[in-house]
């Protein structure tokens, strides 16, 4: 017993000491500016739940939370187009960066709300809709530059990197 609760504190103080490692903090910024696609996760139809920004060394994060998996996606510069109606949606910033998932099911979220982080890159983030499966988003950034997408699970999740100004690929 004794040797088991040494074991295991040497191990802990071990893992303390350790730094971390390939977390989002170590990408490089993203570079690409052509439009990425993806398909969807899971069985059923997803939910998005949740919003949130954050701010990393060379990019800025949208990350886009859900249950029952994720939808399929499209991430390109553009116009936000309002779904179910077709008008253009404002979006602040010198561009927009449109991201559309399909395959879900009703947001449990208001899709009336503005997000305002004032980051680097990432000025704002505004809903143009749920119709059908489909919801709009626009990323209105300060610059066009470049980004990626990664699927996340545990919890599901979609991020948005878009590079911040001065970084490679931003321009």
């Amino acid at each position: 017993m004794r040797r088991s609760l040494l074991a295991a504190a040497a191990c802990a103080a071990l893992l303390l000491a350790l730094p971390a490692t390939a977390n989002a903090a170590d990408l490089p910024a993203p570079a690409g500016t052509a439009p990425i696609a993806g398909s969807a996760s899971g069985t059923g139809r997803p939910v998005l739940t949740g919003v949130r920004t954050g701010r990393h060394d060379g990019y800025d994060r949208a990350v886009f939370d859900f249950t029952g998996g994720t939808p399929g996606y499209r991430v390109a510069y553009g116009t936000l187009i309002s779904q179910g109606r077709g008008d253009a949606v404002p979006v602040a910033g010198a561009s927009t960066l449109v991201v559309t998932f399909d395959g879900m099911d009703t947001p449990a979220l208001d899709l009336n709300r503005v997000y305002d982080p004032q980051l680097p890159a990432l000025r704002q983030i505004r809903a143009g809709g749920y119709f059908e499966g489909r919801a709009g988003f626009g990323l209105g950034l300060n610059v066009h530059g470049g980004f990626r997408v990664l699927v996340l699970h545990d919890p599901d999740r979609i991020a948005v990197d878009v590079a911040q100004q001065g970084a490679p690929g931003c321009g």
